[in-house]
């Protein structure tokens, strides 16, 4: 049997080690010495101990070309069913292979047969009492690590007004816009939806979302209001809103600027711009040209 003298030389996988069973008996004896190998190796790594109180997630969910990737942040480690494993150099990943379009998933980690995988599940997440550590519900070996929802395809969606894929751990601050490509009219005087292409869609843990509507509008008749607002889901419209007055020459450009915060609870959500006028037809201005059109923008987190 060949002696292994450093923590290099030493391999996880017990097999691989230098004692072969057969031609160093006992066979027992070197088995034994196959496995204590293959603890040091662990130990070296620092992969597949129990951490007590030091339960750790040091990674973000993103979408990379066309798969969603977990990926290190901050450190290696991501405890699993009360395991810390590390983390591959070059993450973990997962296609939209099977899955519904329009369905939000709840992405977990796991570990199969020794290689951290990812699973797309509907089934809801839950917090592990001993861990602490959010878990799909029911089931301590699946630990969560992000949300995402793909489209048609299917395949994942992380565009500026399409926000589908987010990290449960390491969130940061993610920008939404979506803008005016041409003038659009409205002579309603009761809220309603401007246009479709404002809507910025996305996905949220349950925490708050800032968003403005910006730019310009006019109306056809003298003297009369256009009123601009931001509406969550189509239903739940901000008390802040903006209102513009015609000065009394009509058709006066008018400016449009109105800010405010949503609570959304967890799952899918758009927010768009709502108008209505006093009278007359209102026209929010569009281009082609960003920075010179009506644009609803905000910040979710991520």
């Amino acid at each position: 049997m060949a002696l292994l003298g450093t923590l290099a030389s030493l391999s996880q996988t017990a097999a691989s080690n230098a004692a072969d069973g057969a031609v160093d008996p006992p066979s027992t004896m070197d088995q034994q010495v196959n496995l204590l190998a293959s603890y040091s190796a662990q130990l070296r790594d620092g992969n597949g101990f129990t951490t007590g109180i030091g339960y750790v997630a040091q990674c973000r969910l993103v979408k990379s070309g066309s798969i969603l990737v977990l990926q290190r942040y901050n450190g290696v480690g991501l405890t699993i069913n009360g395991v810390t494993y590390a983390i591959p150099s070059a993450g973990v990943s997962l296609a939209p292979t099977s899955l519904t379009p329009g369905t939000a998933y709840n992405i977990y980690a796991y570990m199969n047969a020794g290689t951290m995988t990812l699973e797309a599940s509907t089934t809801a997440h839950a917090t592990d009492s001993t861990t602490g550590i959010e878990i799909k519900s029911g089931d301590a070996t699946r630990t969560l690590v992000g949300k995402a929802q793909p489209v048609a395809g299917p395949a994942w969606s992380d565009s500026i007004n399409s926000r589908l894929v987010i990290s449960y751990y390491n969130r940061r601050p993610i920008f939404c816009q979506a803008g005016l490509g041409g003038n659009i009219s409205n002579s309603s005087t009761s809220a309603a939806e401007l246009s479709t292409t404002l809507q910025n869609v996305f996905l949220t843990w349950g925490d708050a979302a800032s968003f403005s509507f910006d730019g310009y509008a006019s109306n056809s008749t003298a003297g009369a209001v256009c009123r601009s607002g931001l509406s969550l889901d189509g239903t739940s419209l901000l008390e802040a809103f903006n209102i513009a007055q015609d000065p009394g020459a009509g058709n006066v450009l008018m400016p449009v600027s109105v800010t405010g915060v949503f609570n959304t609870t967890e799952g899918g959500h758009y927010v768009t711009a709502y108008v209505s006028v006093s009278a007359g037809t209102g026209t929010w201005g569009g281009t082609g040209t960003t920075g010179a059109r009506c644009s609803v923008k905000g910040v979710i987190q991520g």
